[in-house]
């Protein structure tokens, strides 16, 4: 201080001797860090009129703009009844200058003077606080500023980070006034704000505990005016906290030297580790179900991840309410997948089964319970409907089929000996006009007195059964099919 007590005495003079222009007044209790500070930059500033009250109120922080060029000096020599210390920092908060006494053990007041080789030279935003005696700013608990009374630069432990907090203990409080000068910048014509690329991390992005998540950031102003700050809640190229499952935000703030701020919040979600995969129900097409062919069945089937990550994709061969296919008879499979937000993975597959529309075997044919009673040796017309011309590979190669079986027709056999047809009739016919198949079953007359059971097997996987005594004589109707 020794070496600048001239120059200071010399601004000090000038400043008493400068007409009042703009008067402010501290409002409520001004903040005392970056994001409380109150904000002066809308009007040139010459004073501002304050009270430190003690207790909480012992730092008060007010935003300028300031004209650069080292015209700025504050001082609160003359008209503060407090012992006071002042500190200028830049836009975001680190510091540039400091002073506790103009005079050690003779002025207790401070002076930030100009022209000083620490001086800001270049105009935009900065922080001007007033604090009572002993008590300082830190960052991350690091002193910015080395304990002195003369004017000093941050050269403490902390200088190279922003202000996060104040430490010591403060002397009487009182009120103050702050003379400025070279704070006379005003917005001007610049209305229009900065722009902010939070490029990393995406909004919205779900991540698990502990997965590294990177900051990235950048400002630009496009109002003339430059940019004064471009400050996130976690600074650029610094790692976001991913620890505890929840949102958690990231927010970047630019300010130009007008006064303009645009702000611009990214929020990730950290979820619970998930490990259990995705619960997958099938409504329809029902798992074991049998439907006619070219029944209409629609689609019908959820996904669902209970307490995890929540479900990313839930895919079915046709979408929920689309038409399933049952073109085709047969046994079906209809497997819907599904994946969560974490990556795990399921699926789950309806079996059913697609037969043809057979109702019963037509006349003269009586079905199963009821049996038949026919002359050994004379052909059966074994009549059906499949619900139209299905073609006349409808039945299984080597069927039908014919079993010998105790005459009370408890028994189901399994297969029998293939049933043979008359030379002079095709296999199997399909009559167009009265839209039936015909299977001429060839007796034979030494069957007389036994029992058989006629098996026919479709290409649907269903066997169809109708059971048979034979008789030596008896009367028939006739058959206009036969």
């Amino acid at each position: 201080m020794k070496t600048f007590i001239l120059p200071a005495l010399a601004s000090l003079a000038l400043l008493w001797l400068a007409p009042t222009a703009t008067a402010a007044d501290e409002v409520g209790d001004a903040g005392d860090l970056p994001a409380t500070a109150q904000d002066l930059t809308g009007a040139p500033v010459d004073s501002i009129r304050g009270e430190l009250a003690g207790d909480t109120d012992v730092v008060d922080m007010y935003r300028l703009c300031l004209d650069g060029g080292g015209s700025f000096s504050a001082s609160t020599v003359g008209e503060s009844s407090v012992d006071t210390q002042l500190f200028l920092f830049d836009s975001s908060g680190r510091g540039v200058y400091a002073n506790d006494d103009l005079l050690e053990n003779v002025v207790k007041q401070s002076l930030l003077p100009a022209g000083h080789p620490l001086t800001p030279s270049a105009q935009g935003e900065y922080l001007l606080a007033v604090g009572i005696y002993n008590l300082d700013p830190q960052s991350a608990g690091d002193p910015i500023f080395p304990a002195a009374t003369e004017v000093v630069g941050p050269t403490g432990p902390g200088g190279g980070r922003p202000v996060t907090d104040w430490g010591g203990r403060p002397d009487d409080p009182g009120g103050y006034t702050l003379t400025i000068t070279g704070a006379q910048c005003a917005p001007g014509d610049d209305t229009t704000p900065p722009t902010i690329d939070l490029r990393s991390p995406p909004d919205g992005l779900q991540v698990r505990p502990g997965d590294p998540v990177v900051v990235d950031f950048s400002c630009a102003d496009a109002g003339g005016s430059l940019l004064a700050s471009c400050e996130g809640t976690v600074p650029n190229g610094k790692m976001l906290d991913t620890s505890v499952p929840g949102p958690v935000g990231v927010t970047v703030t630019a300010r130009d030297n007008a006064g303009n701020t645009t702000s611009v919040t990214h929020t990730v979600q950290v979820v619970p580790l998930d490990v259990v995969p995705p619960s997958i129900d099938i409504l329809a097409p029902l798992d074991g179900a049998v439907y006619l062919l070219d029944e209409e069945v629609w689609a019908h089937y959820s996904c669902s991840d209970g307490d995890g990550t929540g479900v990313a994709s839930c895919a079915g061969p046709v979408p929920v309410g689309g038409r399933v296919d049952t073109g085709s008879v047969g046994p079906h499979e209809f497997t819907v997948h599904a994946t969560d937000n974490a990556g795990n993975a399921a699926s789950a597959t309806s079996r059913f089964s697609v037969v043809y529309d057979f109702d019963a075997f037509l006349w003269p044919v009586r079905n199963r319970p009821k049996s038949n009673t026919w002359i050994a040796g004379v052909p059966v017309p074994i009549r059906f409907e499949l619900g139209g011309n299905q073609g006349l590979g409808v039945i299984e190669e080597g069927w039908p089929q014919v079993a010998v079986v105790d005459c009370k027709f408890h028994e189901e056999p399994e297969a029998g000996e293939p049933a043979r047809h008359p030379r002079w009739f095709r296999e199997l016919v399909y009559r167009r006009r009265k839209q039936r198949y015909v299977f001429l079953w060839k007796t034979d007359r030494r069957w007389a007195g036994t029992c058989r059971q006629f098996m026919l097997k479709l290409k649907d996987g269903t066997v169809r059964r109708a059971d048979f005594k034979f008789v030596r004589h008896g009367p028939r109707e006739r058959d206009d099919d036969d």
